[in-house]
């Protein structure tokens, strides 16, 4: 029984299906802490390879050095800011109604999309709290899910605004892609 399972998952891997796509990918990941002071951290990935990292500390986008030319990184340096903003503040809504203010806690954040050689995409933003799944993004309902019984106080304010739920989709399916795809083109030519 257990060689049939390694032929067929070798036969899946192989044969160009969803397993064995030759895709492209961009992610994010931002790490906000609580203590010593709150922070904000922001690192993009393009296919695995760091491109930069933010931090709110010294409010630079620093790309790597092969990636220094790809994009304006003050202006990149201003996006973080603002999601950084966003995303302490959202941090201390979550301690503030979990009345765990005073302990050391972590939101860490994930934005992912994907191109394949076949055009097929996909995207995916979640967050979770201390290490807990706490809020995924729906595409296709296009919601917030809230992972716990705290995350529905953040899904609310998020929901508030109709036009910043299809932004997220929005993001997901287009601007992403379309990072990636500046990214992936910066990266043959260079």
């Amino acid at each position: 029984m257990m060689g049939a399972l390694v032929t067929v998952f070798f036969l899946l891997f192989f044969s160009g299906t969803v397993l064995g796509q030759d895709c492209d990918s961009l992610m994010y990941r931002d790490l906000i802490s609580s203590k010593p002071q709150f922070s904000f951290r922001n690192t993009a990935y393009f296919n695995g390879e760091r491109v930069y990292q933010y931090d709110s500390n010294n409010q630079k986008a620093v790309p790597e050095p092969e990636w220094k030319n790809v994009q304006d990184w003050d202006k990149e340096s201003q996006i973080q800011k603002q999601r950084g903003d966003f995303a302490i503040e959202t941090l201390k809504e979550i301690m503030n109604s979990s009345k765990k203010e005073r302990d050391s806690h972590v939101l860490n954040g994930r934005i992912k999309c994907e191109l394949c050689q076949n055009n097929a995409t996909s995207g995916s933003w979640s967050y979770a709290y201390d290490g807990n799944p706490f809020i995924r993004f729906d595409k296709d309902k296009v919601a917030w899910i809230a992972e716990q019984p705290a995350a529905t106080v953040i899904k609310q304010k998020w929901e508030e605004n109709p036009g910043a739920v299809n932004r997220t989709k929005e993001y997901l399916e287009k601007e992403c892609i379309e990072t990636l795809k500046k990214f992936r083109d910066y990266k043959k030519a260079n």
